[in-house]
């Protein structure tokens, strides 16, 4: 066992680390080819279009995630019976509300004037709205995608469901910008884009047919009381994404408003830089999550507390590593990148690499509570704490500049820290003093007797 699970989290962390990689390739390959064919204009407009159907991404109300968890740690206590109540439940809810969402845009659509709302001069109106619709439809796809992804996830092959996903967005994007260099209209590249994405839906989902046919599709199995219990999680987890955005978003805006649109050019840039470390930090939790589920599942919370400990031990060394290297030769790159145009804030830039020491500490440790469904309260603190940043970064820019900003953010991380931690290692019956000094030890991911059975 200790063999596969080894294998499953080196296959788990090859497969999340291609993310990054294709998705750095796509808009360092795309952008200048977008820009050549339609020039700055059009360009522009196809962003601002892109942008609006995003957040239709948030109408499965997070019930995705939690649904995985839940088949994951059911099928980790073999009843694959309730894995798959889990599965239609969730495929039922998320199908009805993609319906009806995708129908309220198709009518609000034609009902009002986006194009002159937008300001959009290029496109015409009839293909703003064509473009709005294909769009919408491709981001209701992705909510399908979640399932497939939580079935994979659910059996075992986590990796293989992550490199099919990340191989999917790439086909997608690429196809995208290849019928963009044969001269295509917006138009054609949102079909392009929409078609790709269907036909690697339904590949993926043949192929998890195969490797999990106790898993199919219906509404015969689906449960109205499996819905309703999931929907505190779910909720919470959307809520901890929301807040996640509402940190970038919101923090840029005070920004804004305090010290202007050039300030804020030198926050964003200088949080993009330090953000590199959190990234190495984000694809080792994203490879432990599911084994985490099956852990909780089983009831092995030795193998739970090892999990937990691998995970941060890597966590902290990577961007620990990554921050020491930004430290030292950030300032070089930062000019190079920016072609000197804009000189670095070296207070906020160490600030925020303070800023993400503890924010990878405290995201990889929450992710216990997250595995399990059981983040609800840990949702409603981080919802809180990065409200209550907003206005505290208000009166600190004025005094401390752009580093008022950082401290704003680190304010976020603190308090997290001193909730999720304590509550992670209380899930686990894990204590300060083992888990501390189990960082300074070699890793071991040795499992144990079931504890609990649920």
């Amino acid at each position: 066992m200790k063999r596969n699970l080894k294998h499953r989290l080196f296959h788990a962390v090859g497969a999340t680390s291609l993310r990054p990689v294709l998705t750095a390739l796509i808009q360092f390959v795309g952008v200048p080819v977008f820009l050549h064919f339609w020039g700055p204009k059009l360009y522009g407009e196809w962003l601002v279009l892109s942008a609006i159907p995003i957040y239709l991404g948030l109408t499965d109300f997070g019930f995705g995630s939690v649904a995985a968890n839940e088949m994951t740690m059911k099928v980790a206590r073999g009843e694959r019976t309730a894995a798959l109540e889990v599965f239609q439940s969730a495929w039922t809810l998320t199908t009805a509300v993609s319906a009806f969402f995708g129908l309220c845009v198709v009518m609000g659509l034609w009902a009002i004037p986006i194009e002159r709302w937008l300001n959009l001069t290029v496109l015409s109106k009839g293909e703003t709205r064509a473009i709005l619709c294909i769009l919408c439809a491709s981001v209701l796809l992705d909510l399908q995608w979640t399932l497939v992804a939580a079935g994979f996830r659910s059996d075992g092959n986590y990796a293989l469901g992550t490199l099919l996903g990340v191989a999917v967005t790439f086909a997608t994007n690429a196809s995208s910008i290849i019928v963009v260099a044969f001269h295509a209209s917006p138009l054609i590249v949102a079909i392009v884009f929409l078609g790709v994405r269907l036909l690697g839906n339904l590949v993926c989902q043949v192929i998890l047919e195969r490797k999990s046919p106790w898993l199919h599709y219906g509404y015969r199995y689906s449960r109205f009381s499996i819905i309703r219990k999931l929907f505190g999680p779910a909720i919470a987890y959307m809520a901890l994404a929301v807040s996640s955005s509402f940190s970038f978003q919101g923090m840029t805006i005070v920004v804004s408003v305090v010290l202007g649109p050039i300030a804020v050019v030198m926050f964003s840039t200088v949080r993009t830089l330090t953000r590199f470390a959190y990234q190495m930090v984000d694809m080792i939790t994203n490879s432990v999550w599911a084994e985490l589920s099956v852990a909780f599942g089983a009831g092995d919370k030795l193998l739970a507390r090892n999990l937990h400990r691998c995970a941060c031990q890597a966590s902290l060394g990577l961007s620990t590593s990554a921050a020491l290297l930004l430290a030292l030769f950030g300032n070089a790159i930062y000019v190079r990148w920016t072609h000197y145009k804009i000189a670095m804030d070296h207070r906020l830039f160490y600030l925020l690499l303070v800023e993400v020491l503890a924010s990878s500490f405290w995201v990889t440790s929450s992710i216990v509570s997250i595995a399990c469904n059981r983040h609800e309260r840990q949702a409603v603190i981080y919802l809180a704490a990065t409200a209550l940043s907003l206005p505290a970064a208000y009166f600190l820019i004025p005094v401390f500049g752009l580093a008022g900003a950082g401290i704003g953010l680190l304010m976020v991380d603190l308090c997290m820290i001193a909730y999720v931690l304590p509550h992670s290692l209380a899930l686990l019956g894990d204590t300060p003093a083992e888990f501390f000094s189990a960082l300074f030890r070699a890793p071991s991911l040795q499992a144990g007797k079931a504890e609990v059975a649920g």
